[in-house]
């Protein structure tokens, strides 16, 4: 089974009352730059293993940051026909961590506006709900991303 199959069967199993047809894993706006920090603060102190070091301090930054922000590591963006649900991941890594997703949000698609840019090497997605102008912020990395393309086309952008 692919990492996609796991995220969509993680998602269908926390939303059982709608079909999920298209997941994608996003970070909160601000963890990259919070992950290159850390790993060029792990590269710095490592001994003769500087990958292994760097890999770890960016992934304990990014942890860190997201919960000084009171949020997840990273986000599953879950669609079905008529919602978007956004549910929160205790895991960094694009494998394992499927089976304790947690729902934050969801939007309604026909009150969703999805604006997307580019900021340095991520994707930054802007979710809105247009009843509210509740906006959340997300973003990806420009290589190695899971499902983020495909989802933004079945969103209609």
């Amino acid at each position: 089974m692919s990492r996609e199959e796991h995220a969509l069967e993680g998602a269908q199993a926390v939303i059982p009352d709608d079909e999920i047809i298209d997941v994608a894993v996003v970070m909160p706006r601000g963890s990259t730059i919070s992950g290159v920090l850390g790993a060029a603060a792990g590269v710095g102190l490592a001994g003769s293993n500087q990958t292994a070091w760097g890999v770890a301090g960016g992934m304990l930054a990014q942890r860190a940051s997201s919960a000084s922000k009171g949020s997840y590591p990273s986000i599953v963006l879950a669609v079905s026909a008529t919602k978007l649900y956004v549910l929160g991941r205790t895991s960094t890594g694009l494998v394992g961590g499927w089976k304790n997703l947690h729902p934050v949000a969801h939007i309604d698609r026909s009150n969703l506006e999805v604006n997307r840019r580019h900021s340095g090497t991520v994707r930054v997605v802007e979710l809105t709900d247009t009843t509210t102008d509740t906006k959340l912020e997300f973003e990806a990395l420009n290589i190695g991303g899971l499902g983020l393309k495909d989802l933004l086309a079945e969103l209609g952008n």
